[in-house]
């Protein structure tokens, strides 16, 4: 048998172990499992040390917001008792109509026609009832050959309250223009009698006062009337009355009464008076 020659079962050179790759692979997974969990634990606090240590700020601070605000309770609704006459349903028996008013009282009318010029006395009860308040004004001219003396008499009347029952103007041998035209100082009465009310429905009745024509005109228990007398045809009579006299009216009147409902404020506006004519050019 050759000298070089062993069996099979000869031993072998004993050298250096090897160790398999498996056995690196789970030390290094073991090894970062550690690691983490190290770095991780307690909220995380070695792992925000090491990045500040190297200069990073790994978890920026959060801005916490303040809570929001309540808002304030809102105040309970005011609570509102409406009159039983504001849900009433309508019946048709007691079925009412417009109904006028004066807008002004006694005193307030004679203090406007003061303001125009026309000197009334002051609202006052008059001397043969106590009931009756009233204001007037009178002025007569003198008499001219055989033509009745020019005069003017204007009353208001009305009650304690300052309620207005009706205005009278009487005129006698009125001055007019060449056009046969009332002189626009008589006229100024009327103008103020009529714009005082606010009642903007007898639209008529001035122009025809202003011409001395005769006119009547009725309208939700208002009358205005102008007329020359019959038998003297220079005298003239004006009347301005209220008198809710139909059932409608009435029933309109009591619903609506001071009683129910607050009385309705005066006009706070006052009639200016005219303006002053322009100067004639020169020649």
């Amino acid at each position: 048998m050759p000298e070089n020659s062993s069996p099979a079962y000869a031993k072998q050179p004993v050298g250096k172990p090897r160790i398999p790759a498996v056995f690196w692979l789970l030390l290094t997974i073991s090894l970062s499992l550690i690691m983490g969990t190290v770095l991780l634990s307690n909220d995380m606090k070695h792992l925000k040390t090491i990045g500040r240590y190297f200069g990073y700020e790994l978890f920026p601070h959060e801005v916490k917001l303040p809570p929001p605000t309540a808002l304030p309770r809102p105040m309970p609704p005011a609570s509102v008792t409406l009159p039983l006459h504001a849900i009433e349903p309508p019946v048709a028996q007691t079925a009412s109509t417009f109904l006028r008013t004066w807008r002004i009282s006694g005193a307030a009318m004679c203090a406007a026609l003061r303001d125009a010029g026309v000197q009334t006395s002051e609202w006052a009860a008059a001397s043969f009832n106590a009931e009756t308040f009233e204001c007037f004004f009178e002025h007569s001219g003198k008499r001219e050959k055989d033509q009745l003396p020019s005069s003017i008499f204007v009353i208001v009347r009305g009650d304690a309250a300052g309620t207005i029952n009706n205005m009278r103007v009487k005129i006698v041998n009125p001055q007019t223009d060449q056009n046969g035209q009332l002189d626009p100082n008589i006229l100024r009465i009327f103008e103020i009698m009529l714009q005082q009310p606010q009642w903007l429905d007898f639209h008529e009745a001035l122009n025809a006062i202003k011409n001395l024509r005769d006119i009547k005109e009725d309208g939700f228990g208002a009358s205005i009337s102008f007329s020359r007398e019959v038998l003297n045809p220079g005298r003239y009579n004006f009347t301005l009355s209220l008198d809710a006299s139909s059932g409608p009216q009435k029933r309109t009147r009591s619903y609506f009464s001071d009683r129910t409902w607050l009385p309705s404020p005066e006009p706070s506006g006052k009639t200016a008076p005219p303006p002053a004519p322009a100067p004639a050019p020169r020649q």
